[in-house]
């Protein structure tokens, strides 16, 4: 017997009728009925009760339907398996909570890992970061804290590298009411208009909720939203990484925020068993 046999048997036993179970599996009705009948001759036994204008599986038929279901979906997962054991070998992917360290990890990745694909996602959030982690998406993941889980043994589920640091500044025009201050607090920009980029992972609900009544004239486009920051006279944000890729304009200041939950450390995160793996990574982090 062949594969597309069994699973032509499964798809009458699922959707009940010949003409649906040859849509579903992309063949003629006729040629369907002929490949069951083939079916039966191959195992010796009926497994359609078949009048003038009725079939159904007979009660072997029913059990040949679950059998050949176990059989497909251990073919299904094995190529399932075996494709993606080899885009991880292709391809390294993480998650991040932060663009800036998102890059910079790009930029080691690419240079260690010649010959592979290497993609990262952005998130606001850390749980579907960890949740990817945890079921193999991501070979290491970005966030604002180590992670001290263990496994079912006692031992620890993670290993946390400490990566760079960020400090978040505001971009005011020279002439602003709060551009002689030193240091500043989100709060201080209560009810400003501020340009901002919407793709800045968890720094954006950060700065909505610690600024009251202000109103933020989003950009998705970070080449635009630079244009704009030039040209315009309100305020927006850098952060000490952003401040060494673009220059300051010279009729704007840059001043540092002293929010706590804008003045972080980032860490990666692996799977503790990954760890050997992931050294060499680990190693250029360190000399960056």
């Amino acid at each position: 017997m062949e594969l597309y046999q069994l699973q032509q048997l499964v798809a009458f036993a699922k959707y009940g009728t010949l003409s649906k179970a040859a849509e579903m599996v992309h063949t003629s009705q006729p040629a369907l009925s002929r490949s069951m009948q083939n079916l039966e001759a191959e195992l010796g036994v009926a497994l359609f009760s078949r009048t003038k204008n009725h079939i159904a599986l007979t009660e072997v038929g029913v059990l040949a339907a679950q059998h050949a279901h176990v059989v497909v979906s251990a073919h299904d997962n094995m190529i399932g398996a075996v494709r993606e054991a080899d885009r991880r070998l292709r391809s390294f992917s993480f998650g991040s909570i932060a663009p800036a360290p998102m890059w910079e990890l790009t930029s080691i990745a690419r240079k260690l890992f010649e010959g592979k694909t290497v993609s990262a996602d952005l998130e606001e959030t850390e749980a579907p970061l960890i949740r990817s982690l945890n079921e193999g998406a991501y070979n290491l993941i970005i966030l604002l804290r180590p992670l001290g889980e263990t496994d079912s043994g006692g031992k620890p589920r993670y290993r946390n590298i400490p990566f760079i640091r960020e400090n978040l500044f505001v971009l005011l025009p020279s002439t602003h009411r709060l551009a002689k201050r030193k240091t500043l607090q989100l709060k201080d920009l209560a009810g400003e208009k501020i340009l901002i980029h919407n793709k800045i992972g968890f720094w954006y609900s950060v700065c909505k909720r610690k600024i009251p009544g202000a109103v933020f004239l989003e950009q998705s486009e970070l080449s635009a939203l630079r244009e704009i920051v030039s040209a315009s006279e309100l305020p927006s944000f850098r952060t000490n990484v952003t401040n060494s890729l673009d220059s300051i304009p010279s009729d704007k200041i840059a001043i540092r925020l002293s929010d706590p939950e804008v003045n972080v450390r980032f860490w990666c995160i692996c799977l503790t068993e990954k760890e050997a793996e992931y050294a060499p990574l680990f190693d250029a982090m360190e000399k960056r």
